[in-house]
């Protein structure tokens, strides 16, 4: 297991020193897929290269103003966003786009869910289409209730992923979302194990893993199960002047729980 931190490119070196093995990063603030002038992206690019530590996943895909469902969609900004992104994430060493992106998804009031739903398989669909080209798999971010109206659960997750029907879009878990919900359970992600690209996990409260009570051995266990050992990135907040040391903690505690589950027969 590959073990990542959501954060911002200026936490990049505490990161790799804390002993990281990547870090997620933001699509719309370091891919820039708006930005078109090639000089500012060979200049961003370079600075991603040159981190400490490779940035294999992205997240924060598409901005809320960028709308995915609802009257007011751009097929073609969308399209082009969306090739953007894939490829310059490939450039960088890129592996997978988290597409929680909760604000340009949300549904609107006066269109219908099928609408909205529509409006989601064409757009995984030019995400699939890019997947071709760059090799670069958007999984989709399940979101709980309280911060977007469509699409909540692992399982809502797994079944759009096997309407698509395509390499190039996955499914992630995200156990913070799973806990806010309050409806599923780790069994659902074994469920939905042959659609997993990425896993999110925070501790209780989206504090960093180890301060809380969350069960993260009993996550492991169930990740074994679901035969899912590539990348788990932790996404949460950290207690203000305390970025390193809880990097450093959460890290051994999450080393800690995976071994445990490693060595449970």
């Amino acid at each position: 297991m590959r073990f990542g931190v959501c954060a911002g490119l200026s936490k990049a070196a505490v990161v790799a020193e804390t002993g990281w093995d990547y870090i997620e990063l933001g699509v719309a603030g370091e891919l820039i897929p708006e930005t078109q002038e090639a000089a500012v992206w060979a200049e961003k690019k370079a600075a991603l290269l040159a981190l400490p530590l490779p940035c294999e996943t992205f997240n924060l895909f598409v901005p809320g103003k960028l709308k995915i469902t609802g009257p007011d969609v751009n097929q073609a900004a969308l399209t082009h966003y969306v090739q953007t992104a894939l490829s310059r994430a490939a450039e960088v060493g890129g592996k997978i786009i988290v597409f929680g992106s909760g604000g340009a998804r949300q549904l609107v009031e006066g269109w219908s869910a099928e609408q909205a739903h529509a409006q989601l398989l064409w757009l995984l669909n030019q995400c699939a289409d890019a997947y071709e080209k760059t090799g670069v798999v958007v999984a989709i971010e399940p979101l709980n209730r309280h911060e977007c109206n469509l699409l909540h659960t692992v399982a809502e997750g797994a079944a759009l992923t096997r309407e698509v029907g395509r390499p190039g879009v996955r499914n992630l878990a995200d156990t913070y979302h799973m806990e806010r919900n309050g409806e599923e359970s780790l069994a659902d992600i074994i469920a939905s194990a042959d659609c997993l690209a990425h896993v999110h996990t925070a501790d209780s409260g989206r504090k960093a893993p180890g301060t809380g009570s969350y069960d993260h051995a009993a996550l492991f266990a169930t990740l074994r199960k679901a035969h899912y050992d590539a990348r788990i990135s932790i996404e949460c907040s950290f207690t203000e002047g305390q970025l390193e040391v809880e990097l450093a903690s959460a890290l051994a505690h999450l080393k800690a729980a995976y071994g445990s589950a490693q060595s449970t027969r």
